[in-house]
């Protein structure tokens, strides 16, 4: 708590252990909801007012143990790092730009945690960003969450049968990058992260020598010796993903709660011939 608000606190990552990454963006994402103990009735006048409020964004010192600073104090133990100017009548999830801010933090070694508040001026008993309250439990979807996008910045060594498609490959059956953009699909108004990912996809020719020990199990072995022998009515061998793995992805749901989600097999990692 400082100066009688919650505070958020965001720990360092999991996936960082032993892996250095470069932020390239940071989106702090904070609904913005009328408070409770307002009448229903009144909130239809107040939904369509075109009063502004303000919402401040403070990166808070994770050295500082005070509870409440004002005036030169503040100064010190805060910087801003974003404001957004919105309209009563468009309350609901807002988004802040804390790039610089999460660079810093990164820059850093993420040694400390990274502590912000948020401020609302002009809110008074109308309405109030929706953070982790310790009175009561706030429903997941309804959490504040930062969203960072990062490059990692070590090389990682590809295994043998993970080819990528190239000019050496000569027609081998090989994975090949490609990109989905969630905007050229049309679903950039429900994905809020990532805006699109390498999904990738297998060509090549499975045509080629192979000794026993290059196909995946013993099966596919008889089977290709069926084949050579013209037993199978043309039968051919096709070069398909032979390992995938997860993404993350984080939308609106119903009632524009949001969710995250891990999906399997989103993402080709090898290809090969069975």
């Amino acid at each position: 708590m400082l100066n009688g608000q919650q505070l958020l606190e965001f720990p360092r990552p999991k996936e960082m252990d032993g892996t250095e990454l470069k932020v390239k963006a940071a989106i702090l994402w904070v609904r913005i909801e009328f408070r409770s103990n307002l009448p229903h009735t009144l909130r239809p006048f107040y939904q369509k007012s075109d009063r502004n409020v303000t919402l401040w964004v403070f990166r808070v010192s994770a050295q500082s143990n005070a509870t409440y600073v004002s005036g030169k104090e503040f100064d010190e133990h805060t910087e801003m790092s974003a404001s957004l100017s919105i309209s009563r009548s468009a309350i609901g999830w807002q988004k802040f730009d804390l790039t610089s801010t999460v660079q810093d933090w990164y820059s850093s070694g993420l040694q400390d945690r990274l502590r912000l508040l948020v401020d609302c001026s002009g809110c008074g008993d109308l309405i109030h960003p929706v953070l982790f309250q310790q009175s009561q439990r706030v429903a997941d979807a309804d959490r504040p969450f930062l969203v960072v996008y990062t490059d990692p910045t070590v090389t990682r060594r590809v295994k043998r049968r993970a080819l990528d498609c190239s000019a050496t490959t000569k027609g081998q059956c090989c994975k090949e990058k490609f990109y989905v953009s969630f905007k050229q699909l049309g679903w950039e108004d429900w994905i809020i992260a990532p805006s699109g990912y390498y999904a990738n996809y297998c060509r090549g020719d499975c045509g080629v020598r192979r000794t026993p020990d290059m196909y995946s199990n013993h099966y596919s072995h008889v089977i290709e010796e069926y084949r050579k022998m013209d037993r199978l009515n043309g039968l051919q061998p096709c070069c398909a993903p032979v390992k995938f793995s997860s993404m993350s992805l984080i939308y609106f749901g119903p009632d524009s709660n949001i969710i995250k989600r891990d999906l399997p097999k989103m993402v080709v990692d090898e290809c090969g011939c069975p």
